[in-house]
């Protein structure tokens, strides 16, 4: 519980808000590229 508690405090502060939008902007970002090669893979394949 000791790491759940100090990791909403470390989302509370300003650095901790920007650390976690770029965690998932790069999340979203690595789901986009990975959707766009199954598609076109799917496409090539067919």
């Amino acid at each position: 519980m000791g790491y759940f508690y100090s990791l909403m405090n470390y989302l509370k502060t300003d650095k901790g808000r920007h650390d976690c939008l770029d965690y998932i902007r790069a999340i979203v970002i690595m789901a986009a590229v990975m959707a766009g090669i199954r598609i076109l893979l799917y496409t090539l394949l067919q």
